[in-house]
């Protein structure tokens, strides 16, 4: 083998392991993620609001988070508001608009969430400095890191 074909090989199987290692890493993630969720007795996506209305938002910047179109953030939104998670208040900038916002029954929840899902996660054997590190990493290799 040539050594061109070497360092050809070499660069792509450290490729193909790093890929492989991101996606075992991302599903265990997943799944770690769905199980906690599911104690809770949440959707997924019931979950992702919660976490992202720590602050209040409106409909159209939470699609905007979740990548998604309003019309579905506004049917989550109606689930989670029918169980008292959620109001809607007017903006306090925008008269036409609604904002999102957690009840204290939501807060809780949103906290409860947090701290199970923080909990036995694929990432706990890693210290701080090497979550930090690690996610320094990520956003440097998805062109996001300095």
């Amino acid at each position: 083998m040539t050594t061109q074909a070497k360092s050809t090989a070499a660069a792509g199987c450290g490729f193909r392991e790093i890929r492989g290692l991101v996606t075992e890493l991302s599903r265990r993630l997943d799944a770690h993620q769905r199980s906690r969720v599911a104690e809770v007795d949440l959707t997924p996506t019931q979950a992702k609001v919660l976490e992202e209305l720590g602050e209040p938002k409106t409909a159209r910047e939470l699609a905007g988070v979740l990548c998604c179109e309003p019309p579905n953030v506004t049917y989550v939104i109606s689930r989670l508001e029918k169980q008292g998670m959620v109001v809607r208040r007017p903006h306090p900038l925008d008269g036409r608009a609604k904002q999102l916002v957690l009840t204290d029954a939501g807060r809780e929840l949103r906290h409860d969430l947090l701290r199970r899902t923080g909990t036995a996660s694929p990432l706990d054997h890693l210290s701080p400095e090497e979550r930090a590190a690690l996610r320094d990493d990520l956003l440097k290799a998805l062109g996001r890191g300095d």
